[in-house]
């Protein structure tokens, strides 16, 4: 009897242990990687030269897609609020930064030739709405608007705007990569209780025929699949409603 829930024991703390080892050997790892992505995914959309940061413009993944890089956006105002700062009008700011920034012709071209015609800029960012347009481009062209009314505040509140874009783009970024990192736990964790049962069955004899020869042995087998399924799908769909 006493053998017995030695046996028992060893066979728990054996398993706690292996458990353990792959716990601590493979969470720095994942730190590691997860680091480096979430460095590569921050300064993908920027390139050094001579000491200066310029902005890479990213291609548009899906085919017949319209929607220019976030970032785009935030330097399309910062733009026009350097141009109003040096003297310029609010509308002939936007043209000469539409001019300079290609990737954004599908929004901003439109509403330029319009105010080539004599268009007020409100007015043209109402004709030139559309659906498609991206939450980025309608919070700016909803700040752009309002700075159209004119004032001494039309650049600070470019500015402002443009802050705003560039620090939902990077909680945007970090939420990914938390996201990601979840994912990746989940699966080292659904597969790990795989790996220790497959141990378990290869070096015990006396637990393999418990676990796949009784019934009580293989109640806990099918409870084991099912929770650890079902904590599989439940974490997916966490992190499915988080990046909605």
């Amino acid at each position: 009897m006493m053998h017995a829930i030695f046996k028992s024991l060893l066979r728990i703390v054996g398993t706690l242990s292996f458990a353990g080892a792959c716990g601590l050997t493979i969470a720095p790892l994942l730190t590691k990687h997860w680091t480096r992505r979430w460095l590569r995914l921050r300064l993908s959309n920027t390139t050094f030269i001579k000491g200066r940061l310029f902005h890479r413009p990213v291609a548009i993944a899906s085919v017949g897609s319209t929607a220019p890089p976030p970032l785009s956006i935030t330097d399309f105002l910062d733009a026009v609020a350097r141009d109003v700062r040096s003297g310029f009008s609010l509308g002939a700011s936007f043209v000469q930064c539409s001019d300079r920034q290609p990737v954004l012709e599908s929004w901003s071209e439109p509403i330029a030739r319009r105010l080539m015609r004599g268009i007020s800029l409100s007015d043209a960012l109402i004709e030139c709405a559309l659906p498609t347009w991206t939450p980025e481009i309608r919070f700016a062209s909803r700040t752009l608007a309002i700075a159209s009314v004119g004032g001494p505040g039309v650049a600070p509140a470019l500015e402002h705007s443009a802050s705003i874009l560039r620090e939902q783009h990077g909680l945007a970024l970090d939420r990914d990569v938390q996201s990601a990192q979840a994912q990746l736990s989940t699966k080292v964790l659904t597969w790990l209780p795989i790996v220790v049962f497959a141990w378990i069955c290869t070096t015990d004899p006396v637990a393999r025929l418990f676990l796949l020869s009784t019934p009580a042995g293989i109640g806990c087998v099918a409870t084991g699949i099912t929770l650890n399924i079902s904590g599989r799908k439940w974490m997916s769909r966490v992190v499915r409603k988080i990046l909605v």
